[in-house]
């Protein structure tokens, strides 16, 4: 497995870190190689890792690391940059992303965060930042079909979804799926310009001008209502202007038990059934989290 890993980019990212300057015979190559033998196998403590990683002391050698010492590895989890594994998880997210661009035309992303809860002794720090969940909240990106990440970032837990979706590098061409926590019309006016589309749910309080109904096809019947419509207002309650001017679709969905449903896309043409599928999709990055 670690064959498949690019060393060139985690060789270079050590450099440009600097961290193994100061390193007592435990470099980040043996760190990284001890992190994934921990994922890998379950550890749930340093003491379980390092009993677990000593017992294969023959394959030490051809993994270029040797044996581990616990005090040694929570010395590095505290002290070292953890840059380098980022830059090494990105790496891997752009391989495989491109692989997967050559099999399909069309990408599907999938947006969204959740909470990691941190509570007790050692991490009163969280407090301050804490709104329902103390602790962090990691936003991911995920290339839908795959279930493969491509994007992430890790903030503070009061960090609102928003402000982590609009840094996102819109690619032309894709289509982008989130809920009712990404709601933001620019936003959503940058991601039609850039030439890509967008589905996700409309808020209760959202004004829409209904322009045209369209026809619904008879077999689908879980479609209620398809029209195209505009923004009522060119400004919200907070005083923003709202700059998406152009056409949007709103679509009613039936959801058994529930009340309806209700999207919205730029996606003017593609039938509403593939629309309500679409959002539908967007549960693979619920069953990921």
């Amino acid at each position: 497995m670690i064959k498949g890993l690019p060393r060139g980019v985690f060789d270079r990212s050590v450099q440009t870190h600097q961290t193994d300057r100061h390193n007592k015979g435990f470099d980040s190559w043996d760190h990284l190689v001890a992190m994934l033998y921990g994922q890998l196998s379950g550890a749930s403590s340093l003491r379980e890792l390092q009993e677990g990683f000593n017992q294969h002391r023959q394959h030490h050698y051809h993994l270029g690391t040797a044996q581990l010492r616990r005090s040694t590895l929570a010395d590095a989890n505290a002290k070292r940059n953890p840059q380098i594994f980022a830059d090494t998880a990105q790496a891997l997210m752009q391989v495989a992303g491109r692989r997967v661009r050559k099999e399909r035309q069309q990408m599907l992303y999938l947006l969204d965060s959740t909470s990691i809860a941190l509570r007790g002794r050692g991490f009163e720090w969280t407090a301050g930042s804490a709104t329902r969940t103390p602790g962090l909240k990691l936003h991911l990106l995920v290339a839908g079909g795959a279930a493969l990440p491509v994007q992430h970032s890790i903030t503070a837990a009061n960090v609102n979804d928003m402000d982590e979706g609009r840094k996102l590098a819109i690619e032309a061409g894709a289509t982008y799926v989130f809920d009712k926590g990404y709601c933001d019309y620019n936003w959503w006016r940058r991601i039609d310009a850039a030439g890509a589309r967008f589905v996700t749910r409309l808020k209760r309080n959202a004004a829409l001008r209904t322009e045209r109904q369209l026809p619904v096809d008879p077999c689908e019947a879980h479609i209620l209502g398809d029209s195209l419509a505009r923004f009522a207002h060119r400004h919200n309650r907070g005083g923003h202007r709202n700059l998406y001017t152009g056409v949007i679709r709103r679509i009613e969905v039936a959801k058994a038990g529930e009340e309806a449903l209700v999207l919205v896309t730029n996606d003017l043409d593609a039938p509403a059934a593939q629309i309500a599928q679409l959002y539908k999709d967007r549960w693979q990055i619920e069953l990921l989290f």
